[in-house]
């Protein structure tokens, strides 16, 4: 559903406690906008497209909502029929240089089981998997857009092709001996300059690290306490996100798995 001509003052206000503070002695200067969205429904997860037009937002009744950067306003709601609403959990743009001819693709995660397919300017699903057993919370596409993975309460790892929608490969538990993930993992990441490396994280306070070529977990690192999609990799560091009152943003070395350094948060007192 085309959305562009609602006059964005028309939705409903979010928290009027959202406040935008700037650090002391910061040059960064950030300045609010506009709001995107409403408060109707709770949002899970948020990304950008590859040319930064566009921000998916996977929302708490099963709709993906696709705001315009420029206008602030929802151009396409997808996934608004569902029967039984459950939430979309997560969402991946297509790599650009993905096979196929087909532009302006996302795959989501829902509660419901599902990985969807969906090309975003027409609204249409273009596909759908169904995991029966299990509510997926993540999924990531590999770099070239060949491959994408999901994973979520069963705590597999399971890697697809992208032409075929074909499973390629299934892991819960290293070949090599190494455990798995222990309860639900929220978070998982293609290692952009090693292709062959995932990096998960979830409820079990592990981020693992996995290589597709063997099915081995080579490297294991304990502390994140993962609810959502907060890990990230640059320039051989992991940044981790907890939900935690303490450790929040922690940066690890990719290579050794050692930790780096806390990134602290200013309390209002410090402010």
């Amino acid at each position: 559903m085309m959305t562009d001509t609602k006059d964005e003052a028309d939705l409903p206000p979010c928290t009027p406690e959202h406040k935008l503070i700037t650090a002391k002695d910061s040059d960064l200067k950030i300045t609010h906008k506009y709001t995107l969205g409403d408060v109707n429904s709770p949002t899970f997860s948020v990304r950008f497209d590859w040319n930064d037009k566009y921000i998916a937002a996977g929302k708490g009744d099963g709709t993906i909502q696709i705001y315009n950067v420029f206008t602030g306003k929802c151009s396409y709601t997808l996934n608004e029929n569902m029967v039984e609403p459950m939430p979309t959990t997560n969402i991946r743009w297509r790599p650009l240089n993905a096979p196929g001819v087909t532009k302006n693709v996302i795959i989501t995660t829902n509660a419901d089981g599902g990985l969807y397919h969906w090309h975003t300017t027409s609204g249409k699903q273009l596909n759908k998997i169904y995991d029966q057993h299990s509510q997926l919370l993540t999924c990531d596409y590999r770099a070239d857009g060949h491959e994408f993975l999901t994973s979520g309460v069963e705590c597999e790892i399971r890697i697809y092709d992208e032409q075929t929608r074909q499973e390629k490969l299934m892991m819960k538990t290293g070949a090599n001996g190494e455990p798995g993930h222990q309860l639900r993992v929220f978070c998982s990441k293609y290692v952009k300059e090693e292709e062959n490396l995932i990096i998960t994280g979830g409820w079990d306070k592990n981020i693992k690290i996995w290589d597709v070529r063997s099915g081995d977990v080579v490297r294991n690192i304990c502390g994140p306490f993962i609810c959502g999609d907060s890990i990230d990799i640059y320039d051989g560091f992991i940044l981790t996100g907890s939900y935690s009152d303490t450790n929040q943003l922690q940066l690890w070395e990719f290579t050794t798995g050692k930790f780096v350094e806390e990134i602290a948060f200013q309390t209002a007192s410090e402010k």
